[in-house]
């Protein structure tokens, strides 16, 4: 099996496959930030505080570096997938204070009734001012 591995038209076929998935998870991933976004406006959240990427995603890049191992230089892929994985945590982020999800590990608690989405604090904390 290993002289297969490092065959070069093998490696080839599996980093072409693996850039395609890495290319469609950055669709995926800026697809979410765009119905986060339009969440976030649907609920009268100001524009500044709307939902953003922090880093720019742009076909197969992000912040201008791309996610593709393909002809890639290992500093530049390194950084696109740093990039890739901080997008990740504030989608995450937004996701966790904005819906009433609960991680399987934490079972039913007395909290969970009391729990409100990021956007039911903010809406009662600007109609009390």
């Amino acid at each position: 099996m290993p002289l297969l591995i490092t065959f070069g038209p093998v490696i080839l076929f599996w980093s072409t496959r693996y850039d395609k998935a890495m290319t469609l998870f950055l669709t995926c991933l800026k697809e979410f930030a765009k119905f986060a976004n339009s969440k976030d406006k649907e609920n009268n959240i100001p524009p500044d505080k709307c939902f953003k990427l922090p880093y720019k995603i742009e076909n197969d890049k992000v912040e201008s570096y791309s996610i593709t191992q393909s002809f890639n230089k290992q500093e530049n892929w390194t950084k696109a997938l740093k990039y890739t994985l901080c997008n990740l945590k504030w989608a995450l982020y937004w996701f966790v204070g904005n819906t009433n999800f609960q991680p399987l590990s934490q079972g039913p608690s007395s909290s969970s009734s009391t729990s409100t989405s990021l956007y039911r604090k903010q809406q009662q904390g600007s109609k009390a001012s």
